[in-house]
């Protein structure tokens, strides 16, 4: 296998006006190309390379005359390298796509239709249904899902036991267990890190609120609707202690955690590795619970990942989809899951470390934002609800500042 670390381009190449999707047809000739290029997104590690072999040398079994060559394209270069593929015709043949992306391409037409091919793999119908509607568009499928970053509440078990607490059910219970725990070990019972979207959301959807709704042709912001302002209240307000303001979740809480320092935080599946690596001797004593809706049940939740699709310019759909198969196949979704850390977006697929078992539950009540062009910049660029929070933390009025966060969505939701 050969590996490849792109460069950037110098400058951003505008999308070719005239782009258009595959039409689904035959995607080329059926002879065996001798070389498959493949787009992973990241730097790339040496264990993620050795995975990677182990799937070309699967896929080769069927495939024998076909060279797999892995380009790694840095994620701050993704958009970049995206745009220059689909300017010139020089892509991958298969390529990862950020699961937030994948709507742009196809309304950009980057990527090929393989409606067929999708249809007649069995183990499709292991796939998240609500992962795999967002790789489709007007009944056709674009892209399948890979995997999903969802997050959960992580917690002591040893104080949640000394203290008499059962996890929480719903958001009374989840602020009395912070109270009861800030007041017994003299630490804050949850840690809020204001700087990331996904806990927000899954609060505002935990109670009956929206970021956005279609609206003929246009997304509505719903962020101004009782339903989200009391939701930003409360997660606001869960943390009193202030040190989180204006941090992610590497930036304080997680380190706090692990080491006995903070009660519960928000995070994802991937953090196990992460925790032991800052405090391996406190690792029995973790655990995670779902976040819980307003009144009771689990909130949904939004699962940040990636999917895998087969680009327009392909010269064979059938062999680039046959090595998504093989990525994807239960052994090696359960192998990229247990390395990476991150949930696999299919029902048959868990993680062999029992402590992370329960996101593979989390992930089944998954739900998206508004898959429109304009997310990337709602959430990434101008960190609107991240904002937002933090001038709520910081005392700022709940339905003021939604309001504002509001009249953001509706301009950069519609672009």
């Amino acid at each position: 296998m050969k590996y490849i670390k792109m460069a950037a381009a110098a400058a951003a190449i505008a999308l070719a006006a005239s782009a258009c999707g595959g039409d689904g047809g035959d995607g080329g000739s059926d002879k065996a190309p001798a070389e498959l290029e493949v787009w992973m997104m990241g730097e790339g590690t040496p264990e993620q390379t050795k995975f990677l072999d182990d799937v070309e040398t699967e896929f080769r079994k069927t495939h024998p005359d076909t060279d797999v060559k892995i380009k790694y394209v840095p994620w701050p270069q993704v958009a970049t390298q995206f745009q220059k593929a689909a300017a010139s015709g020089e892509g991958p043949d298969v390529t990862e796509l950020g699961n937030t992306d994948v709507q742009s391409h196809i309304e950009q037409g980057n990527l090929a239709d393989i409606t067929d091919l999708v249809d007649d793999w069995a183990d499709a119908k292991t796939l998240n249904k609500t992962a795999l509607e967002n790789d489709q568009s007007g009944g056709k499928t674009y892209a399948v899902p890979w995997y999903g970053g969802v997050r959960g509440v992580w917690y002591r078990t040893d104080w949640f036991e000394e203290l008499k607490i059962a996890p929480p059910k719903n958001w009374a219970e989840l602020s009395d267990a912070a109270k009861k725990i800030e007041s017994e070990k003299d630490v804050p019972g949850i840690g809020v890190a204001s700087d990331h979207t996904n806990a927000i959301i899954s609060f505002i959807w935990g109670n009956g609120g929206e970021v956005a709704v279609k609206e003929g042709d246009k997304w509505a912001g719903k962020l101004d609707q009782p339903q989200a302002i009391e939701a930003a209240g409360y997660y606001a307000g869960l943390d009193d202690s202030g040190k989180y303001v204006g941090k992610n979740e590497l930036e304080g809480p997680q380190r706090d955690f692990a080491l006995g320092k903070l009660g519960m935080y928000f995070d994802g599946s991937w953090a196990l590795k992460q925790l032991k690596e800052i405090a391996p001797d406190n690792a029995d004593q973790w655990a995670v619970f779902p976040i819980p809706a307003k009144t009771g049940g689990n909130a949904p939740v939004m699962a940040g990942g990636s999917d895998v699709a087969v680009w327009r310019d392909t010269a064979n759909e059938k062999v680039s989809f046959d090595y998504i198969k093989v990525l994807n196949n239960a052994k090696n979704a359960k192998a990229w899951a247990d390395y990476s850390g991150f949930s696999s977006m299919r029902s048959d697929v868990s993680f062999s470390d029992p402590k992370l078992a329960v996101f593979t539950d989390i992930a089944k009540n998954t739900k998206f934002p508004p898959m429109t062009a304009g997310w990337a910049e709602f959430e990434q660029a101008k960190k609107v609800l991240p904002n937002t929070l933090k001038a709520i933390m910081q005392g700022g009025d709940a339905a003021a500042e939604m309001k504002k966060a509001n009249e953001q969505a509706n301009t950069l939701l519609n672009p």
